[in-house]
C-alpha cells in the first residue's frame, strides 16, 4: 500500500494569488519496497471547455457535434524517482519527504468550476509503474486572480446609470411612456461589499406595475476552439430582491442593497475559452397581458477593494496582457539541507494597512452538474479531441474557495440613505423629483 499525502507551508487552505510562490511538500509512505519506473511530481494548471450540440436524444452523448477548448497556464514537472529514461527504480519501506515551491505565473486566471468548463490548478504525483496502470495522486489548490480595483481604470470609481422606457398599445392609442432608470454610486466592488442599486420608476402610461425585482448576475461564456468553434453562455443569479409596485400615473425610487458573495473576479483578458462578466438587472413586472421593462447595467468584481488614493497610472480600460509563455523550470525541489520556508510575494492588499484580510468561502450561487461535464468530455475523448485525453483530474469534485471582505466600518458618503421605512426590496422615496437624480 503507497499512502501520499501532499501539503502546503505557505497556506495550508491551498489558497494562492497570481505570481505568488507555492511551497509545500510530497510525503510518501510505503510498508514495502515498490517497484516504479519513475515517480512524477507535476504541477499544472489549465483551462477546458466541453459541451456536445445534441441531434436527438440529449442524454445520449454519441450523437451530434461536439465543442471543445484547452489552454494551458502552468505545466511543471520534477523527478522524485527515476527519470524519463529510466527502467526501474525500487523505493524503499518508509517515509519519504520531497519539499517543492513553484512560481505561478503573474497573468494565472482565477480558479472556477462551471457547468461547460472549469479552470483548475492542481498538484500531482504520479506512479508510474511496469507493467500496470499509472497510480495517481491529486490537490486541487485556488488560484485567484489579481485584480486590484485601484490600479483598474478610474471610471470604476464614478457613478454610473442606464435608462430605458417603453410605451403600451399602438398607435393611435398609444400609452404615455414607463421610464426606468437604474444607477449605482460606483463601478467597482468586491465580495463582502454592498452595491447600492438607485432604481426610479416614472410610470405615466395607464398600466400599473405590479413589482420590480433587482438582480446581481454572474454571465460566464464558454469558447470552444477549431475546428468546431463555437460559444456558449452560463447565467447564475447570486443574489435577488424584489421590492414594491408603482402606481399609475406615478413615480417612485426604490433602493436595493446586494450584497456581493463569494466568486471569482471578473475576467476578460486572461483567458481565452471562459470569460467571466457582472451585471446588475432591473426588471418592472406590469399589469395585464403586457410585457414587463427591463434594464441591466455591467459591474466589475475585483479582488482588491476600491480605496480612497488613486493610483498615479491606472491601466487602461480594456487593456489585453501579453500572454505568458509556460515556464517548465517554475518548480524546483528543494533539499533537506535547505532550513526554513521559501519567502513569498505578499498579498495583493498588504499595501494598504486599512484593509483587513479575507476570508473565503465557496461560491454557493455557481451550481455546476459534473455529470453534464463528464458526458460530454467522455464523448470528445472517444473522438480523440487534443487534450482531452489522459486527464485524471477529471474525476475530482473540487470547489474554489475566494476571498470575501468586511467592509462595515467603512462609510461611503456617496451613498445617501432615505429616512423613509425599508420595503422588503428596498428604501422607498416616493416624492422624488427628476432633478435630483444623479
Amino acid at each position: 500500500m503507497v499512502i501520499c499525502e501532499i501539503e502546503f507551508f505557505n497556506n495550508s487552505r491551498g489558497i494562492f494569488y497570481a505570481g505568488q510562490l507555492i511551497s509545500g511538500q510530497v510525503v510518501i509512505k510505503t510498508e514495502k519496497e515498490k517497484s516504479v519506473k519513475a515517480v512524477i511530481l507535476n504541477i499544472k494548471g489549465y483551462a477546458e471547455t466541453h459541451w456536445a450540440d445534441t441531434e436527438h436524444d440529449p442524454d445520449d452523448q454519441s450523437n451530434g457535434e461536439s465543442f471543445n477548448g484547452h489552454v494551458d497556464y502552468l505545466a511543471t514537472r520534477a523527478y522524485l524517482h527515476g527519470s524519463s529514461s529510466s527502467i526501474e527504480v525500487l523505493i524503499e519501506p518508509g517515509t519519504s519527504t520531497y519539499r517543492f515551491a513553484c512560481q505561478l505565473p503573474i497573468t494565472c486566471p482565477s480558479s472556477f468550476e462551471g457547468t461547460l468548463g472549469r479552470i483548475r490548478y492542481l498538484v500531482n504525483v504520479r506512479f508510474v509503474r511496469p507493467w500496470k496502470f499509472d497510480l495517481n495522486f491529486n490537490r486541487c489548490f485556488t488560484v485567484i486572480k489579481v485584480m486590484d480595483l485601484n490600479s483598474e481604470s478610474l471610471m470604476l470609481r464614478v457613478p454610473s446609470q442606464v435608462e430605458s422606457q417603453r410605451t403600451f398599445c399602438c398607435f393611435p392609442c398609444r400609452s404615455s411612456p414607463l421610464s426606468m432608470r437604474l444607477s449605482v454610486p460606483q463601478g467597482g466592488f468586491v465580495p463582502g461589499q454592498t452595491v447600492p442599486v438607485e432604481v426610479m420608476v416614472s410610470n405615466d402610461s395607464g398600466v400599473a406595475v405590479e413589482d420590480i425585482t433587482v438582480k446581481l448576475t454572474m454571465v460566464v461564456i464558454y469558447y470552444s476552439q477549431p475546428p468546431s468553434a463555437d460559444t456558449n453562455k452560463d447565467r447564475f443569479e447570486m443574489v435577488v430582491k424584489t421590492g414594491g409596485g408603482v402606481s399609475t400615473k406615478c413615480r417612485k425610487q426604490l433602493t436595493f442593497d446586494l450584497k456581493v458573495p463569494p466568486t471569482p473576479p471578473t475576467c476578460f483578458n486572461l483567458c481565452s475559452i471562459i470569460q467571466i462578466g457582472y451585471q446588475v438587472e432591473a426588471e418592472a413586472r406590469v399589469k395585464g397581458c403586457h410585457g414587463g421593462q427591463s434594464l441591466h447595467m455591467p459591474i466589475t468584481i475585483g479582488s482588491v477593494p476600491l480605496t480612497k488614493q488613486l493610483q498615479k497610472e491606472p491601466r487602461t480600460w480594456g487593456e489585453v496582457l501579453p500572454p505568458q509563455q509556460l515556464d517548465a523550470k517554475a518548480l524546483i525541489l528543494i533539499g533537506s539541507e535547505q532550513h526554513g520556508e521559501p519567502l513569498g510575494s505578499p498579498n495583493p492588499w498588504a499595501a494598504d494597512p486599512s484593509i483587513a484580510p479575507p476570508t473565503y468561502a465557496e461560491a454557493k450561487h455557481i451550481s455546476p452538474d459534473p455529470q453534464k461535464f463528464l458526458k460530454s468530455k467522455k464523448k470528445s475523448q472517444k473522438r480523440g479531441v487534443k487534450g482531452s485525453q489522459g486527464r485524471n483530474a477529471e474525476a475530482i469534485v473540487f470547489s474554489p474557495l475566494y476571498g470575501v471582505f468586511d467592509l462595515s466600518n467603512q462609510v461611503d458618503e456617496m451613498i445617501f440613505r432615505s429616512n423613509e421605512p425599508k420595503t422588503d426590496g428596498g428604501y422607498v422615496n416616493d416624492g422624488v423629483e427628476k432633478s435630483t437624480w444623479l
